[in-house]
């Protein structure tokens, strides 16, 4: 049961106090295989409440707040987004709010199934975010042709664990996908603002496929996750490209950035994400106000 300590414990109830009333309502009752959730922003998804991701969205109102909450504090009005490894549209739905109607955003998503879902839930969005977004049932990598995408043994529990791998290394349900290079949709003159990367250790090959894009640094931020010791391959790639390296950890009040060293051990609450940054002052600038912007945002509506 909900009691007053969890209630201030999780940022998610008290900067956004309806999701308390939302919680109790549910007290004592039994989620539906699939239940509609408004975000905080004013897009609505479709979860699945007995899996990782959807069970966050359906009991916080939100998933794994530091990322949407660094989304909305890097993205400009009007410019390119980019998500890799959209899921079921959370993060891509935050960067249609924050590009407005003058911006642009592309998602990819590559499990068949998972893709679907994040095509209902687009289509249950309010026109002004929905209109800008681009759906690519694509894997990203360092190539184009097609892989062995596998859902993996906890796929039934998170379903963002789908991942490409080699067929003889397989375990679970697998499916034969379409690769393409973010290069191919970055025109030569094109530069997106923000590119979020979240493919199950499949990042720095993405990344390689973005190397032009890179060397003439179109892309200003790059929002991953990266589980091994700092600097992994993935990071030195990022800082051969010019990028200042940040942890994001999520404190109560707001979220941090920790310029990444080698060796340091994570503070308390990390959580693998970090960010890659062509503007450091900026991005540093941008998170000195306190506060969760993702959590007391404006909804759109219509």
């Amino acid at each position: 049961m909900l009691s007053i300590f969890n209630y201030f414990k999780h940022p998610e109830y008290v900067f956004r106090p309806r999701q308390v009333l939302r919680r109790f309502g549910r007290l004592g009752k039994t989620p539906r295989p699939f239940e509609d959730v408004t975000l905080p922003w004013g897009a609505t998804v479709r979860v699945r409440p007995n899996e990782n991701v959807g069970s966050d969205i359906f009991y916080y109102g939100i998933f794994d707040r530091i990322v949407p909450e660094t989304i909305y504090r890097l993205v400009e009005k009007g410019e390119l987004a980019v998500e890799i490894g959209a899921n079921i549209g959370q993060n891509c739905s935050m960067m249609a709010y924050k590009t407005g109607s003058d911006g642009r955003v592309i998602a990819f998503e590559p499990h068949p199934e998972i893709f679907e879902e994040l095509r209902t839930n687009a289509g249950l969005w309010p026109k002004r975010m929905s209109q800008h977004i681009q759906l690519e049932n694509f894997a990203l990598s360092e190539t184009t042709g097609e892989a062995w995408l596998t859902d993996g043994s906890d796929f039934h529990r998170n379903r963002g664990t789908a991942s490409l791998c080699e067929p003889a290394t397989m375990a679970g349900r697998k499916f034969k996908v379409n690769i393409r290079t973010l290069d191919e949709y970055l025109a030569k003159s094109e530069k997106a603002g923000v590119c979020k990367i979240d493919v199950e250790g499949h990042e720095l090959a993405v990344l390689k496929g973005a190397e032009r894009s890179l060397s003439r640094k179109a892309i200003r931020d790059i929002i991953f996750e990266d589980f091994e010791p700092m600097f992994s391959p993935t990071a030195e790639f990022l800082r051969n490209h010019d990028y200042v390296l940040y942890q994001l950890t999520a404190t109560w009040w707001q979220p941090i950035l920790t310029k990444v060293l080698p060796g340091v051990t994570p503070p308390e609450g990390f959580s693998y994400n970090y960010l890659a940054t062509l503007d450091p002052d900026r991005a540093e600038k941008r998170f000195q106000a306190g506060g969760w912007r993702c959590l007391t945002c404006s909804p759109l509506s219509g």
